[in-house]
């Protein structure tokens, strides 16, 4: 999967058009907020690929992501991705959207985290009691 699938699927919720040159400004700010997605999502994609024995992810940008790169979280991370990048695209222009787009994005990341399986570890003693 492509961070261009990412950003289509984001056009689509915005309800926008995907033809070249249409959204020039989400175009460009795309690949800064799929990076900055990324990067927010960093430990949850790698105790999702734990879990399921995933390999590592790849090391990427937490700056810039081309949206021609591979989208460098696991594919079940994708439909989240996209919720959230679409409501980065339009805070400014549509801040009540934005905030409705957001707090889907958060009701999807808290599922997709409550998939993954706890860890047992053991508790150190740091107060020597």
């Amino acid at each position: 999967m492509k961070n261009q699938d990412i950003y289509d699927a984001a056009l689509k919720i915005l309800a926008q058009r995907d033809e070249v040159g249409v959204n020039e400004d989400y175009e460009e700010r795309a690949p800064y907020l799929i990076a900055a997605f990324c990067s927010e999502s960093a430990r949850a994609d790698e105790a999702y690929r734990k879990a399921n024995g995933l390999p590592k992810r790849t090391s990427q940008s937490t700056v810039y992501l081309d949206l021609s790169a591979e989208f460098p979280c696991c594919s079940r991370f994708a439909p989240t991705a996209s919720v959230y990048l679409a409501s980065m695209l339009v805070i400014d222009e549509s801040p009540d959207l934005s905030d409705k787009l957001f707090d889907r994005y958060s009701d999807m990341m808290s599922a997709l985290c409550m998939e993954i399986p706890a860890e047992v570890e053991s508790i150190s003693d740091r107060y020597g009691f």
